[in-house]
């Protein structure tokens, strides 16, 4: 954002250069914790707050106050469409929170989605539009300002040099690191990103400024699929009206709340929430990626647990998978399946189910196949009686 004509209130200090040494273990063990689960736990994220007002206006707008508007109008409709789903604010009132504790709440809470909202502003007092970002490597100069100007409110954090290891974000280099942090939740961050943009853009008629890359740290630290959206321009005259407005507020949660139906239920469609009796294992099409298949060959009618289904392929190695050593994989279309056991009976198969469950695969579900075709479960215990 270009501080011309738009108030913004960072402390100005500047950090050592970033020295971080980032583990790819770890990206991949967290990817798990968060995969073929559906999606449980949602954190809304309402940037700045307290001290840290964010954006202002023309008209004295506050960024702080329009996000938890519309952050806790979000909760409150996915809360009342779907009563299972856990609902956490990082906040829920005018108080600063530091980004990395933002990020630490989504953690701690096992979230399967974090959604951080922001408003933009710029010099250029005629930019407007909404737009959704990811984590990744800045594509252009005015990427790097956007991520800066959210970044900067570490400076306001006690504690911040030990807290962010040094980080600047001022330095351009900082943010390189950043970018390959959250390479395992891509994919999926993309998938909500994109239904935002469909539903905000194309229903309320907004300009759209698409998706995007950039290093944000509050979804760097974030282990789940994470979108940083800024929904509009507080320096556009027209768009701060609509953003201080009740009515602005209202459609934007709304759009919002049918971007989340759509990811959920593409999510738990993947996710193999849902078994289809009629599915074939096949091994995907891939020119650019080396795939190395496990097909399930066993003769007869046998019983398994599927325990995850991601778009990684991952070693099968018990350090990615809670320690459990007989994990297959099996490729399907553009997705792989990863499984657990090989058994004769169900009631093995149940057994197996339930300790699965207890080491944190909540909705892991016995699979069947006869000849190395997937059938019904129920069809393969009756074939087996």
């Amino acid at each position: 954002m270009s501080k011309a004509k738009v108030k913004y209130y960072p402390e100005k200090r500047i950090f050592k250069r970033l020295v971080v040494c980032l583990m790819v273990g770890f990206v991949v063990g967290a990817s798990f914790a968060q995969t073929g689960l559906g999606v449980k736990t949602v954190v809304i994220d309402p940037g700045h707050g307290g001290k840290d007002p964010g954006a202002v206006g023309g008209s004295d707008v506050y960024e702080k106050t329009v996000v938890l508007k519309v952050g806790l109008l979000l909760g409150k409709k996915i809360k009342e469409a779907y009563p299972e789903v856990k609902v956490i604010y990082t906040r829920d009132k005018d108080e600063f929170i530091g980004l990395a504790d933002r990020a630490s709440i989504a953690n701690k809470a096992g979230a399967d989605l974090f959604i951080s909202l922001h408003c933009n502003a710029a010099g250029n007092k005629s930019a407007k539009g909404l737009e959704s970002w990811v984590l990744g490597l800045h594509k252009s100069a005015a990427s790097l300002e956007v991520a800066k100007k959210e970044n900067n409110a570490i400076l306001m954090e006690d504690g911040h040099e030990s807290t962010y290891e040094d980080f600047d974000p001022n330095d351009p280099d900082a943010y390189i690191a950043l970018a390959m942090r959250q390479n395992a939740f891509l994919d999926q961050s993309l998938v909500f990103a994109d239904y935002v943009q469909k539903n905000c853009v194309g229903d309320l008629k907004r300009h759209n400024r698409g998706v995007k890359q950039a290093g944000f740290v509050v979804l760097y630290r974030a282990t789940m699929p994470s979108v940083l959206v800024e929904l509009g321009f507080l320096s556009h005259k027209d768009e701060e009206k609509f953003l201080a407005s009740s009515e602005g507020q209202e459609s934007l949660a709304s759009e919002l709340f049918d971007a989340f139906v759509a990811y959920k239920e593409h999510k738990e469609k993947v996710d193999g929430l849902s078994d289809d009796p009629n599915e074939v294992i096949t091994v995907p099409e891939k020119e650019d990626e080396e795939v190395v298949p496990v097909t399930i060959e066993e003769t007869g009618v046998i019983f398994k647990v599927q325990i995850a289904t991601s778009s990684l392929n991952l070693p099968t190695k018990p350090e990615n998978f809670k320690g459990m050593t007989d994990v297959e994989m099996v490729a399907a279309g553009k997705w792989y399946k990863y499984f657990v056991g090989n058994y004769k009976s169900i009631d093995e198969a149940k057994a197996r189910q339930k300790e699965v469950q207890e080491i944190g695969y909540d909705t892991a579900f016995i699979v069947a196949y006869e000849n190395g075709k997937k059938i019904n479960v129920s069809e393969a215990v009756k074939k087996l009686n």
